[in-house]
């Protein structure tokens, strides 16, 4: 079908099934489970078996519905940490081994994540997934900013759901998936607990985690701190970061839940530059940035209500409110035989951010499950920078003011899914519909600009769409397809870049991307789970930036790209079947992409292969787990060579090259867990088992070298 006619087809096919009722199910369906005090919500009949229990094709897979939201009819990967060793150090090249598609760009300091899928977009910070913790996105800001300074102690986190397509549907804009980090906290009728980590490593890398709860039939509390340090292996290039939060859990009835949730995290990052291809070459290992720092400060808070109303009925509301401070002092790259460079510049970044989610589902007619609700958002976001001749200066340094901007947004959403059971089907058509408008003003515009102050107002609606559908081939194996919309909403530089001459014009609309996937899933016999699906992704209308005059340029939306290819995982238990609970598990997964531009303004374009695009993400691993709680896991990830700008060629000329492309690379991690006493377990590891030296994250003013190995050994005391 080509790619215009599907897209224009959904509004219509969606219409009609949210409007017009379904034929009855072939046969009866169980009764909904409401229970909250059980943890569970309104459920679909199809997908458990007669006894209550998941039908073995869906093991390893999320809940069916989580907080309101509906992830069946969606390809939805759950990964649980419990299942392998501590990751240390804030790995997500381990944390994520076993979810298949997602690109991991390291980068020298553990502060910053930097993740793309499928060759959407560079991986920088992570500005094209949408990353949550507990179901809500933990970006700096969703709009102008969505970029990714802070996830929790991965000690904390209980499993990670990777959702596909409809995720836009689900949580909000964003192109590509959700990677929804769900954490452990309150737990009613638990006992008194506590855990203490202590880790130390290479490169004076220390650690200290420490949690403690406990629940009662109506109430439970949950505490936790963190602090990570490390020298780094680079010169400036080590961290030091800590945390801290508190939860509760309140249910005064049975059916009702009341929650709270304040965390808050501080990190300093150094930074030690980036390298042109003739430094790498000579010494991957040397600095070009001595005094280079980013500071984060961040503080969230969230409350929650959960209710049963009547028999098959749920509500969840959250509030949230966080505050994030992202303060840089970056001074330009020079060789360390090169004289300092006569300035460094402060930039501040804050984002005062509130926001409410409100999601109902009920269950209804014949096994069907509806779900609707509305997001609202607002965020306040100043920035200003400073120049200072020292280059070592505090936060707030720097005596001469380069500009000012007062940034807002204001975001609302509304959405509605349903899923029909239609005989053995599971139909599920999704609508969600935005608004936002964000404002940039100017109060002191950067001098050396010839352009007038800026101070606008950008107003965007968008209606995304999304169909889901589902059904058990038998017990064993579950076929799924999915067709849905997202889009990657303007950045603040993308309307009103601070440092640009942008015609008075500018106006980019979001970049939209449109999903297809259908896949199957089976465990055909035990021990063993096997995923494969096909995928293609229309990603239109990326912003790229036009030449207007000799002073001005424009960010237009003139570039196409299409990125299809086929993603399976397999994970087999090969003690399977043999008495006692231990296991070792082999798998593995892969993501075999084929992308290209297919338009572009700029001609030479056409035909090329989209920045961090790698035609090959490989993962393969063999996992011991033991019923003792033993864990040991060897890890490796493989990825093919790829570019790092659509252009596909090398930027600048002589030592200051960059080359056009970063070469393959395969990374093994060796973590252990091992019980020493009942209640002390050893904790080793070791990163870049083979001291691969590589880079696989470059931006236009250079190279940022990944690590290169380290090791950790600590202990567990779990009491």
């Amino acid at each position: 079908m080509p790619r215009s006619l599907l897209p224009a087809a959904l509004p219509v096919a969606i219409t009609l099934a949210l409007l017009t009722a379904p034929p009855l199910a072939a046969q009866a369906p169980q009764a909904a489970n409401t229970a909250i005090a059980a943890g569970t919500a309104p459920k679909l009949p199809a997908v458990e078996a007669e006894n209550g229990d998941l039908h073995p094709a869906d093991l390893d897979s999320p809940p069916h519905l989580e907080y309101g939201k509906l992830l069946i009819g969606k390809k939805a990967t759950q990964v649980l940490l419990d299942e392998q060793p501590v990751v240390s150090n804030q790995q997500f090249r381990q944390t994520l081994a076993r979810t298949p598609g997602l690109l991991v760009s390291d980068q020298p300091s553990p502060g910053f994540f930097n993740v793309n899928y499928r060759g959407l977009g560079d991986p920088h910070e992570s500005e094209f997934i949408l990353f949550a913790v507990d179901g809500f996105p933990v970006l700096a800001d969703w709009f102008g900013y969505p970029t990714l300074y802070h996830t929790p102690p991965h000690q904390q986190i209980e499993r990670v759901n990777l959702i596909r397509g409809g995720g836009s549907l689900l949580y909000g804009p964003q192109p590509g998936p959700v990677v929804d980090l769900v954490l452990r906290g309150p737990e009613l009728d638990r006992p008194a607990h506590s855990r203490i980590d202590l880790l130390g490593g290479s490169d004076g890398f220390l650690s200290t985690y420490v949690e403690a709860g406990a629940g009662s039939a109506d109430r439970a509390w949950f505490l936790s701190a963190n602090h990570a340090q490390d020298d780094g292996q680079r010169l400036n290039s080590g961290y030091e970061m800590q945390g801290l939060r508190a939860a509760t859990l309140w249910q005064p009835v049975e059916g009702q839940r009341w929650t709270f949730d304040l965390s808050g995290f501080r990190s300093s990052s150094r930074e030690p530059g980036r390298l042109t291809g003739a430094q790498f070459a000579a010494d991957p290992m040397q600095s070009t940035a001595t005094t280079n720092v980013i500071w984060i400060d961040r503080v969230d808070l969230a409350l929650g209500h959960q209710r049963t109303l009547g028999e098959d009925s749920e509500l969840n509301v959250r509030l949230f409110h966080w505050y994030m401070d992202r303060y840089s002092r970056r001074a330009a790259f020079t060789p360390m035989t090169a004289p300092p460079p006569a300035f460094t510049t402060f930039d501040r970044q804050q984002f005062h951010v509130t926001a409410a989610d409100a999601r109902v589902s009920t269950a209804w007619g014949e096994g069907h499950l509806l779900t609707f609700g509305s997001t609202l958002y607002v965020s306040d976001s100043p920035r200003y920078q400073r120049r200072s001749a020292n280059l070592s200066g505090e936060r707030g340094s720097g005596e001469t003011w380069s500009f000012a901007q007062q940034r807002d947004n204001r975001y609302a959403a509304l959405f509605i899914e349903n899923a029909f059971q239609v005989g053995a089907w599971t139909l599920v058509p999704g609508l969600r519909q935005e608004h936002l408008v964000m404002g940039i003003e100017e109060p002191l515009r950067l001098a050396s600009l010839r352009r007038a102050a800026i101070d606008r107002e950008f107003t965007r609606s968008e209606t995304l769409l999304g169909f889901g559908a589902t059904r058990l081939l038998d017990a064993n194996w579950r076929f799924y397809a999915n067709a849905s919309q997202g889009y990657r909403p303007m950045r603040y530089d993308d309307l009103a870049n601070p440092t640009a001459e942008l015609a008075g014009i500018n106006d980019p609309d979001p970049a939209r991307s449109m999903q297809y996937e259908i896949g199957v899933r089976g465990n055909p016999t035990p021990g063993l789970m096997i995923e494969a699906s096909l995928f293609r992704i229309d990603f239109e209308d990326k912003i790229e930036q036009r030449v207007v005059n000799v002073t001005d340029i424009e960010r237009v939306n003139s570039g196409d790209a299409r990125h299809q290819g086929i993603e399976f995982s397999i994970d087999w238990n090969l003690l399977a079947g043999r008495p006692g609970d231990d296991a070792l598990v082999l798998f593995t997964n892969a993501s075999l992409l084929d992308a290209e531009i297919v338009r572009s303004r700029n001609p030479a374009l056409l035909g090329r292969t989209p920045q961090f695009a790698p035609e090959r993400v490989l993962r393969a691993g063999l996992l011991w787990k033991g019923a003792d709680g033993s864990r040991v896991a060897l890890t490796g990830s493989h990825l093919s060579d790829q570019f790092w700008q659509d252009s596909n060629l090398p930027l600048g000329t002589g030592a200051a090259t960059i080359p056009a492309r970063i070469a393959p690379v395969t990374v093994w991690d060796l973590g252990v867990e091992w019980p020493l006493l009942e209640d002390v377990r050893l904790l080793a590891g070791v990163n870049n088992l083979t001291d691969k030296i590589y880079y696989n994250r470059v931006r236009t003013d250079g190279i940022d070298v990944a690590p290169r190995r380290s090791t950790h050994l600590g202990v567990s005391w779990r009491f």
